[in-house]
This record gives structure tokens, C-alpha cells and sequence, in this order.
């Protein structure tokens, strides 16, 4: 093991999992996060008029809070994916 300071590709694993255990949750939850916005929205898009307008296709981002330099914009460890219905 190390001095406590963790390897790059310790990072880079751990946040590839976390997008992994968020676009898994996404992807399971997909009802019930339309069933809240139809009760929260006053706009009201159904379901298939979003799909079909690409609406549930859309690209996330983990920056872990330690890369982020203390000025602006995305750190050091900033990484996106896309993600795939």
C-alpha cells in the first residue's frame, strides 16, 4: 500500500464505478423520475414525446470536489461519459 495518497487509476476506478452505480440507478428509475416531474411540472411532456425528442440521451460528469481548482471551472479529474438508454 501507499502513504495514504491514492494512485490516479485508484481514482479513475472508483469514479468509472460511480458512474456506473449512477447511470444503473438512472436507468432503473426512469419511471419514477418522470412519475415526480409530472408532479412537480406544471409543463406536463409525456414520456414518449420526451424519448422521442432525445430527452432522456444526455451526458454526466463526476469531478471529484479535491480536483476542482479553487478558482473556476472543471478540475483536473474531470471525466464525462455518455449516457445510453
Amino acid at each position: 500500500m501507499n502513504d495514504g495518497r491514492l494512485l490516479q487509476h485508484q481514482k479513475e476506478a472508483w469514479r468509472d464505478h460511480v458512474l456506473a452505480e449512477i447511470v444503473t440507478f438512472l436507468s432503473e428509475n426512469k419511471d419514477a423520475i418522470h412519475d415526480r416531474y409530472l408532479e412537480q411540472s406544471a409543463e406536463e411532456l409525456p414520456r414518449d414525446l420526451i424519448e422521442q425528442s432525445g430527452l432522456m440521451d444526455f451526458e454526466l460528469a463526476i469531478t471529484f470536489l479535491e480536483d476542482k481548482p479553487k478558482g473556476f471551472g472543471l478540475g483536473l479529474g474531470f471525466f464525462k461519459a455518455n449516457l445510453i438508454r
